[in-house]
């Protein structure tokens, strides 16, 4: 921003849902954060590039008294150390491109924070909240469920999933790249019928037709690809399998293996390759020994498809993850999830790929009413396993961690409760109530 725009910004704009004039007050980074997210989602509601919170300027009659404020040397806090800037772009998810300029302007010190939304495909949360500017104040976006789905209708346009993967092809050649036979057989279309597969294709946005040519989305090429080196822009965020030797990431890896195919077409094989590295047990009930895998199948296989349907695809750098150890296995995706983690088994599912839900749904690989994390939990109750762990990695991950048997007295405190939390949680979606016996149990 040039001295110039910023007068004119100064000039033409009183104080509104994508700008706010401050003088010497707010110098937090916490409420700075809330600015951030509350100004940048009014910008991206309103279809403005951008949204701006400056110091130095009264609010009403616009006087440039200048500030004090200065971002770059500001602090969090004595104790800490921690840099103002560093706090407030740690905690914003997704990354945005915040620009501090310092300006003199008739002698006077003027901060400018420029909040660039232009390249922005899911609302801003500060610090796991999302805020909304009512008039000039900023209130939870939870709270304007209308403003909340207005603004998640405004990404449609440009979501991930149909933009184009490849294109300007001939049907030979979509099913030389796709494997539209495994696609036939698991939405139960008759072969013959090719035109009706066609509609179907692209009914489901798999495929887009353009004349007597199709262009194939980022949707069919992820999930229904027989090589992803054919759509090299995707090939980095197939599912990643690593087993180590021990329990620490910094073991030797026994084995890693990167996704070669749609993650449709794979999915039971890549459930079936993570069973066999699992650690099992010996049973001999039935006279003769098998190797029992102290994971539940359906319980890796809810997460593993959790994983891969909820992925934030905006972050780039990052797949999702399963790492599997000696005593636990770890299951991870790029993103923070949409609800609270709490809340996964009676909250009402909420997707950011609704394309992708809406396919992997069709193949019977996930359930679009939520009732994923309820098996997960029934079972690692059934297999007397501890209660998982999920954590938001900041911004950027979330990670769903399952440990092995442990004996009662070996549980941490947070493993007891976490234990009795989802317990309590899977009675009351089942409507019954939690009793000594069960809790005991």
């Amino acid at each position: 921003m040039t001295e110039e725009e910023l007068l004119n910004l100064i000039q033409s704009h009183d104080e509104s849902e994508i700008l706010d004039f401050k003088e010497n007050a707010l110098h937090e980074a916490d409420k700075i954060g809330e600015y951030v997210s509350a100004l940048g989602n009014s910008a991206l509601l309103t279809n403005n590039p951008a949204a701006y919170l400056i110091w130095g300027v009264k609010d009403i009659t616009k006087e440039i008294v200048g500030t004090k404020f200065d971002p770059y040397l500001s602090k969090t806090s004595a104790k800490t150390n921690m840099p103002l800037i560093n706090k407030v772009e740690s905690f914003v998810d997704p990354k945005l491109n915040l620009s501090w300029d310092k300006f003199r302007i008739q002698e006077k010190k003027i901060v400018v924070l420029v909040i660039d939304v232009t390249h922005v495909t899911r609302p801003i949360k500060y610090s796991g909240k999302e805020f909304i500017r009512i008039g000039t104040s900023n209130k939870p976006l939870v709270s304007f469920p209308e403003k909340e789905r207005r603004l998640w209708q405004s990404f449609e346009a440009s979501k991930f999933e149909l933009e184009f993967a490849c294109v300007d092809l001939s049907f030979e050649e979509v099913q030389q790249l796709l494997d539209i036979g495994f696609y036939i057989q698991k939405r139960q279309l008759r072969d013959t019928n090719i035109e009706e597969v066609i509609d179907v294709l692209v009914n489901d946005k798999v495929l887009v037709q353009t004349g007597n040519k199709y262009n194939i989305t980022n949707l069919g090429a992820y999930t229904l690809a027989r090589n992803m080196k054919d759509f090299p822009q995707l090939q980095s965020r197939t599912i990643r399998v690593t087993k180590y030797a021990g329990n620490q990431p910094l073991s030797n890896a026994v084995s890693d293996r990167k996704g070669t195919m749609g993650i449709a077409v794979s999915f039971d094989n890549l459930i079936k390759s993570i069973m066999a590295q699992l650690p099992f047990t010996e049973d001999y009930s039935k006279g003769s020994r098998i190797d029992v895998p102290i994971f539940p199948q359906i319980a890796i296989r809810e997460l593993v498809a959790n994983a891969l349907v909820h992925q934030d695809f905006t972050i780039t750098g990052s797949r999702p993850f399963v790492e599997i150890f000696d005593s636990r296995i770890e299951i991870s995706n790029p993103g923070t999830p949409l609800i609270d983690p709490r809340r996964f088994l009676d909250f009402k599912p909420k997707s950011r790929n609704d394309e992708l839900a809406n396919l992997l749904g069709s193949f019977h690989i996930v359930e679009s009413r939520g009732s994923g994390i309820d098996k997960v939990v029934n079972a690692l109750e059934i297999a007397d396993l501890p209660a998982m762990n999920i954590k938001a990695q900041s911004a950027e991950s979330t990670v769903v961690t399952l440990h092995g048997p442990k004996k009662f007295s070996e549980m941490s405190v947070t493993e007891k409760n976490q234990s009795i939390y989802w317990h309590a949680c899977l009675k009351y979606v089942a409507d019954e109530q939690i009793n000594n016996t069960s809790l005991r149990e």
